[in-house]
């Protein structure tokens, strides 16, 4: 029996036990050397990648938004988004980013979308380069727009659990929204915990249910030499570094962070994609009291070739490991 290349790698995944529940986290990103619609699959039990080709727009193409359950969150050259299943090459559109409040579509001659205009931005500030704005907009299955909650300020993570939708803030405020009910009010879960924006903030939730928050801080790196004489610089010789990571449990009966200093039997994945809290008992390839990290520099787009800051993270010492070798990580779009 022939199959295409896509179902083939998909049945190689599932025959090797890669999509068996529980699944253990894979890397995502693409290669120069393949095709434009082909997105590499780094296994992180079997130490291999798989290709795997997807539907158009091609992959390359596109951002990165995020991922969640085995879907990516893709957005286009026009800012519409997609859901993608990687494995089974299932493609679901999500409502137009003109269905957003804020969002009205600038037309050119012909009629075709060439722009949009962002209303609630003030002043003259003109965005050249595609960027991400924080938008506390959610979509159910089926809608054909999208709604807007009552936010206040932009969030730096959100996690969905049970029907309420919880999202940190830079400062620490923890808000959360009722999706089942017809208002979505918004509720003050814990108050800021600080005054100011410096580390990327995550929210994940423990096997034991606990609500916890991650900080993580990054330093530039710079390779080579770096003196007034030093030749023009490669772009890609500059990278952010991960240089600590502090967690903290949210008690919500006190409304404060308690800080912790290990996770003991867990492990988490922060990046773009959602922020995981895995018992390392349920996967026994991953490293126990460790961080896996991707990238999740919101402005990235405007550096596509630089190394990017994906490696394991320990805890206990503070120290960092490359996952593979890091020639891979100079690509687009930035690996998930």
């Amino acid at each position: 029996t022939s199959v295409c290349s896509a179902w083939h790698a998909a049945w190689s995944l599932r025959s090797h036990g890669c999509y068996q529940r529980p699944q253990t986290p894979c890397l995502l990103y693409t290669s120069e050397s393949d095709a434009d619609n082909v997105a590499c699959l780094y296994n992180l039990t079997e130490d291999r990648v798989y290709r795997l080709t997807l539907p158009e727009p091609a992959i390359r193409s596109r951002y990165l938004i995020g991922s969640s359950n085995g879907w990516l969150v893709t957005a286009d050259e026009r800012s519409e988004l997609h859901m993608v299943n990687p494995i089974t090459g299932e493609q679901i559109a999500l409502p137009p980013v003109t269905t957003i409040e804020q969002v009205k579509p600038i037309l050119d001659d012909g009629g075709e979308i060439k722009e949009y205009d962002l209303s609630h931005f003030s002043g003259e500030e003109v965005y050249l380069d595609p960027s991400i704005h924080a938008e506390a907009t959610f979509a159910r299955a089926r809608d054909s727009k999208w709604t807007r909650l009552p936010a206040t300020a932009a969030y730096e993570d959100c996690i969905y659990v049970d029907g309420i939708l919880y999202a940190v803030t830079g400062t620490c405020r923890i808000d959360a929204f009722d999706l089942t009910g017809p208002t979505n009010l918004r509720k003050v879960i814990m108050e800021k915990a600080k005054n100011y924006i410096y580390e990327h903030i995550y929210i994940t939730k423990t096997s034991s249910g606990d609500l916890l928050l991650v900080w993580r801080e990054q330093d530039v790196k710079v390779e080579g030499d770096v003196g007034e004489d030093a030749p023009e610089r490669d772009i890609s010789e500059i990278k952010m570094e991960t240089r600590k990571i502090t967690l903290y449990k949210v008690d919500m009966e006190a409304k404060e962070l308690v800080e912790i200093n290990r996770l003991h039997d867990h492990v988490l994945f922060l990046g773009y994609s959602q922020t995981y809290c895995l018992g390392a008992e349920e996967y026994p390839s991953l490293k126990a009291n460790h961080v896996y990290l991707t990238d999740s520099e919101r402005y990235i787009a405007f550096w596509k070739r630089n190394c990017r800051d994906i490696c394991v993270f320990n805890l206990e010492s503070n120290s960092v490991e490359e996952i593979v070798p890091p020639q891979f990580w100079c690509s687009w779009p930035a690996p998930i």
